[in-house]
């Protein structure tokens, strides 16, 4: 079922015939039920002392102890990197993810060990050497059948775990069961317990790994943890114009659009960082809606939107922990988001490509194009206006990166102007001329300054 190295399978085998048994855990046996290839193997081992397993494993390379008191055991070999793990027992005696105490038990029944999982999914087991899959609580037809559905009661004793649940359901397209969502409701309080750099690794992986983003979502709202996130929750209940938006309110459209991006990430083949860039900018594309809609003539009408979306959306990125440098590539998507209507020039789409910067005009024609494909029954499709715009941009070629200036420094001095303050207003005039599409060559650029600026 679990393709192992040969390595590994020995590895496991002199740890049987030392007396223990061993198991892959966690998520390699998680995605190999869903068919997907997982890089991260997890081995659980039962029945052996500490002792009987460091013997084991030093015949096979060098051994790390460092985690013993929480019952990890590292191995490193000329080939790979193994985590070596006992069953452990957690007892919660404080607030939030850190307040707990650890007992490792090699002895302790795989039911018992399995049971402080957070999901049921993830308590899934594989026996290499009887080639089997091992499945005490069921996780395997939760997981095909779509269900978000806690482990134990031992859930409510770590709120991350709700964070981890809204990115497992984006990533596997998975909804949280009833009773799972009242116990996720239970650790509201304990949100701010949690570390901005735990808050987010889950937002990351629910922004690089989601396939139906909206998943994801949905959990925040079931769990009652959507208004631990004010400017999500403020767009809940925010009305659209039918007419251009069918689907429905502020917040359903978003979700809708990062789903729409999440297609476009794959048809595109855009991971990590990038994609990471681009599902939050849908995510916050429509932020400023709450403060802008207006009812005119009965007409529902959000003027200004676009631009007023850097203020809340820089106020929850930096509130989930997100670095500076993405939140920097989202902004101008977030407030340019409309550009399409109004950029149909070379000059106004190399102005644009200059303000998008650190992003691009090809980033931005991905937003727009999810923004018009999550309006549900109105077929996904990018507009015309803005497969213009990139045309223009292709002719202009600033599809992908900042405008470089013709025009530098080096040619003003060349021509005699020596460094000051002056040169700098000089090479602003170029750039600005250069953007305007008063030259398209250093040549011609140099003509150019030559008839503007006279000695």
């Amino acid at each position: 079922m679990i393709k192992i190295s040969s390595e590994l399978f020995s590895i496991i085998t002199a740890i049987k015939e030392a007396g223990g048994n061993c198991y892959l855990v966690g998520g390699c046996v998680r995605d190999a039920v869903l068919g997907i290839e997982s890089k991260d193997i997890d081995i659980e081992v039962y029945n052996l002392s500490h002792k009987d397993l460091v013997a084991v494993l030093e015949k096979y390379g060098k051994v790390n102890t460092v985690g013993k008191q929480f019952g990890v055991t590292k191995l490193t070999t000329d080939a790979d990197d193994y985590d070596f793990a006992f069953p452990r027992r957690d007892s919660k005696v404080g607030a939030g993810y850190t307040g707990f105490t650890v007992e490792v038990d090699s002895s302790m029944s795989i039911e018992e060990a399995a049971s402080r999982r957070d999901f049921t999914f993830n308590t899934l087991m594989y026996d290499v050497l009887n080639n089997k899959l091992v499945d005490v609580y069921g996780g395997k037809q939760d997981l095909l059948e779509g269900k978000l559905i806690a482990t134990s009661d031992k859930f409510a004793e770590d709120p991350l775990r709700v964070l981890r649940g809204m990115q497992f359901a984006a990533r596997f397209n998975l909804v949280v069961d009833s009773t799972t969502a009242t116990m996720m409701s239970s650790l509201r309080d304990e949100y701010s317990t949690l570390s901005i750099e735990r808050v987010w690794e889950e937002w990351y992986k629910w922004a690089t790994k989601s396939v139906v983003p909206s998943k994801g979502i949905q959990v925040l709202i079931d769990s009652q943890w959507l208004s631990l996130f004010p400017e999500l929750i403020a767009m809940q209940d925010i009305p659209q114009e039918p007419k251009w938006h069918p689907e429905g309110k502020v917040l359903w459209h978003s979700m809708l659009v990062c789903d729409a991006m999440a297609n476009i990430c794959k048809r595109e083949g855009i991971t990590g960082e990038d994609k990471a860039v681009l599902m939050f900018a849908c995510l916050c594309h429509d932020m400023a809606k709450p403060i802008t809609t207006v009812v005119v003539d009965e007409i529902i009408k959000s003027p200004g939107h676009e631009k007023a979306g850097e203020e809340p959306t820089r106020s929850f990125l930096t509130s989930i922990g997100c670095p500076n440098k993405i939140i920097d590539r989202v902004v101008p998507l977030v407030v340019r988001h409309l550009a399409h209507l109004s950029c149909q020039s070379k000059k106004a789409v190399r102005r644009l490509a200059e303000a998008l910067y650190p992003s691009t005009i090809i980033e931005l024609g991905w937003v727009i194009e999810a923004d018009q494909s999550g309006r549900p029954p109105i077929p996904a499709h990018m507009p015309e206006e803005c497969k213009s715009m990139l045309r223009i941009a292709e002719e202009c070629n600033c599809t992908t990166g900042k405008i470089v200036p013709l025009v530098t420094g080096k040619h003003l001095i060349a021509l005699g102007i020596k460094p000051s303050k002056q040169l700098g207003h000089y090479l602003s005039m170029l750039f600005e001329a250069q953007l305007d599409g008063a030259f398209t060559s250093v040549e011609e650029g140099i003509n150019w300054f030559n008839t503007k600026v006279t000695d």
